[in-house]
Protein backbone atom coordinates (compact mmCIF):
# COMPACT_ATOMS: atom_id res chain seq x y z
CA UNK A 1 0.00 0.00 0.00
CA UNK A 2 1.28 3.28 -0.82
CA UNK A 3 0.00 6.61 0.44
CA UNK A 4 -0.52 9.20 -2.84
CA UNK A 5 0.80 12.68 -2.61
CA UNK A 6 -3.01 13.30 -2.78
CA UNK A 7 -3.90 11.61 0.02
CA UNK A 8 -1.28 12.94 2.00
CA UNK A 9 -1.62 16.70 0.74
CA UNK A 10 -5.11 16.32 1.42
CA UNK A 11 -5.06 15.09 4.62
CA UNK A 12 -2.83 17.46 5.56
CA UNK A 13 -4.97 20.41 3.93
CA UNK A 14 -8.06 19.62 5.83
CA UNK A 15 -5.66 19.78 9.57
CA UNK A 16 -4.16 22.59 8.13
CA UNK A 17 -8.49 24.28 7.73
CA UNK A 18 -8.48 23.27 11.47
CA UNK A 19 -5.77 24.91 12.64
CA UNK A 20 -6.42 28.07 10.71
CA UNK A 21 -9.95 28.70 11.36
CA UNK A 22 -11.75 29.99 14.03
CA UNK A 23 -15.55 30.18 15.10
CA UNK A 24 -15.60 33.39 12.69
CA UNK A 25 -12.69 33.11 10.46
CA UNK A 26 -12.26 31.16 7.45
CA UNK A 27 -8.81 29.27 6.22
CA UNK A 28 -7.64 31.19 2.86
CA UNK A 29 -6.31 28.81 0.00
CA UNK A 30 -3.25 30.82 0.09
CA UNK A 31 -2.99 29.93 4.14
CA UNK A 32 -3.35 26.73 3.54
CA UNK A 33 -0.91 26.42 0.33
CA UNK A 34 1.48 28.08 2.42
CA UNK A 35 1.32 25.89 5.21
CA UNK A 36 1.79 22.85 3.53
CA UNK A 37 4.55 23.84 1.24
CA UNK A 38 2.05 23.67 -2.21
CA UNK A 39 0.88 25.58 -4.89
CA UNK A 40 -2.28 27.48 -4.16
CA UNK A 41 -3.85 25.45 -7.60
CA UNK A 42 -2.71 22.15 -5.78
CA UNK A 43 -4.32 23.03 -2.38
CA UNK A 44 -7.31 24.54 -4.67
CA UNK A 45 -7.66 20.92 -6.18
CA UNK A 46 -7.49 19.06 -3.23
CA UNK A 47 -9.89 21.53 -1.22
CA UNK A 48 -12.18 20.93 -4.23
CA UNK A 49 -12.45 16.89 -3.70
CA UNK A 50 -12.82 17.49 -0.07
CA UNK A 51 -15.51 20.16 -0.56
CA UNK A 52 -17.76 17.55 -3.03
CA UNK A 53 -17.27 15.17 -0.32
CA UNK A 54 -18.95 17.62 2.01
CA UNK A 55 -15.70 17.46 4.86
CA UNK A 56 -15.13 21.36 3.91
CA UNK A 57 -17.46 24.38 3.10
CA UNK A 58 -16.30 26.94 0.92
CA UNK A 59 -17.13 30.99 0.68
CA UNK A 60 -16.33 32.61 -1.93
CA UNK A 61 -15.53 36.72 -2.20
CA UNK A 62 -12.52 38.40 -0.62
CA UNK A 63 -12.63 37.29 3.08
CA UNK A 64 -13.81 34.14 1.36
CA UNK A 65 -12.03 30.95 2.58
CA UNK A 66 -12.44 27.39 3.83
CA UNK A 67 -13.91 25.91 7.07
CA UNK A 68 -15.08 22.59 8.06
CA UNK A 69 -18.22 20.87 7.27
CA UNK A 70 -18.68 19.22 10.74
CA UNK A 71 -16.32 19.62 13.83
CA UNK A 72 -13.14 17.79 13.82
CA UNK A 73 -14.26 15.16 16.76
CA UNK A 74 -16.96 13.71 13.50
CA UNK A 75 -14.52 13.96 10.83
CA UNK A 76 -12.96 10.42 10.20
CA UNK A 77 -9.62 9.72 8.28
CA UNK A 78 -11.88 6.21 6.76
CA UNK A 79 -14.15 9.26 4.92
CA UNK A 80 -10.86 11.44 4.29
CA UNK A 81 -8.96 8.77 2.59
CA UNK A 82 -12.06 7.44 0.54
CA UNK A 83 -12.96 11.03 -0.62
CA UNK A 84 -9.09 11.48 -2.00
CA UNK A 85 -8.67 8.00 -3.37
CA UNK A 86 -11.48 5.85 -3.13
CA UNK A 87 -10.70 2.37 -1.78
CA UNK A 88 -7.14 1.95 -0.53
CA UNK A 89 -6.84 -1.72 -1.45
CA UNK A 90 -8.47 -2.63 -5.14
CA UNK A 91 -10.29 -5.63 -3.78
CA UNK A 92 -11.84 -6.50 -7.91
CA UNK A 93 -8.23 -7.15 -9.17
CA UNK A 94 -9.79 -9.34 -11.65
CA UNK A 95 -11.90 -6.85 -13.67
CA UNK A 96 -8.00 -5.73 -14.67
CA UNK A 97 -7.31 -8.76 -16.00
CA UNK A 98 -4.68 -8.87 -18.39
CA UNK A 99 -4.33 -12.52 -19.33
CA UNK A 100 -5.08 -14.32 -22.73
CA UNK A 101 -8.57 -14.81 -21.46
CA UNK A 102 -11.87 -12.78 -20.97
CA UNK A 103 -11.80 -13.05 -17.23
CA UNK A 104 -9.58 -14.42 -14.33
CA UNK A 105 -9.48 -17.91 -14.55
CA UNK A 106 -9.47 -18.34 -10.67
CA UNK A 107 -12.34 -15.42 -10.17
CA UNK A 108 -14.98 -17.89 -8.66
CA UNK A 109 -12.85 -19.42 -5.97
CA UNK A 110 -9.88 -16.79 -5.53
CA UNK A 111 -8.03 -17.37 -2.11
CA UNK A 112 -5.98 -14.14 -2.86
CA UNK A 113 -8.65 -11.74 -3.02
CA UNK A 114 -9.93 -12.61 0.17
CA UNK A 115 -6.70 -11.58 1.77
CA UNK A 116 -6.97 -8.26 0.22
CA UNK A 117 -10.32 -7.48 0.87
CA UNK A 118 -9.94 -8.61 4.72
CA UNK A 119 -6.89 -6.49 4.98
CA UNK A 120 -8.70 -3.58 3.64
CA UNK A 121 -11.63 -4.07 5.91
CA UNK A 122 -9.10 -4.09 9.30
CA UNK A 123 -7.62 -0.91 8.00
CA UNK A 124 -10.58 1.09 7.42
CA UNK A 125 -11.84 -0.31 10.82
CA UNK A 126 -8.96 1.12 11.81
CA UNK A 127 -9.70 4.48 10.31
CA UNK A 128 -12.93 4.99 11.07
CA UNK A 129 -11.84 5.39 14.77
CA UNK A 130 -9.12 7.98 13.85
CA UNK A 131 -10.79 11.15 13.84
CA UNK A 132 -9.27 14.78 12.50
CA UNK A 133 -8.96 16.02 16.17
CA UNK A 134 -6.83 12.70 16.88
CA UNK A 135 -4.60 13.66 14.73
CA UNK A 136 -3.94 17.30 15.80
CA UNK A 137 -3.92 16.31 19.64
CA UNK A 138 -1.26 13.68 18.44
CA UNK A 139 0.50 15.92 16.47
CA UNK A 140 0.62 18.63 19.25
CA UNK A 141 2.04 16.23 21.82
CA UNK A 142 4.61 15.51 19.37
CA UNK A 143 5.67 18.71 18.12
CA UNK A 144 5.50 19.86 22.22
CA UNK A 145 7.96 16.91 22.55
CA UNK A 146 10.66 17.88 20.15
CA UNK A 147 10.80 21.21 20.96
CA UNK A 148 11.69 20.27 24.72
CA UNK A 149 13.98 17.77 23.45
CA UNK A 150 15.77 20.38 21.10
CA UNK A 151 15.72 22.79 23.54
CA UNK A 152 17.91 20.25 26.25
CA UNK A 153 20.20 19.72 23.46
CA UNK A 154 21.10 23.59 22.84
Amino acid sequence: MKITSQEEYGLRCLLQVVILTSKDELASLEDIAKAEHITTDYAAKLLSILRQANLVESVRGKSGGYKLSKSPEKIYLDEVMRALSGELFETESCRQFTGNDLKCIHISCCSIRSVWLSISQMLFGMLKRVSLSDLLSKENVLTKYLKKELTLIT
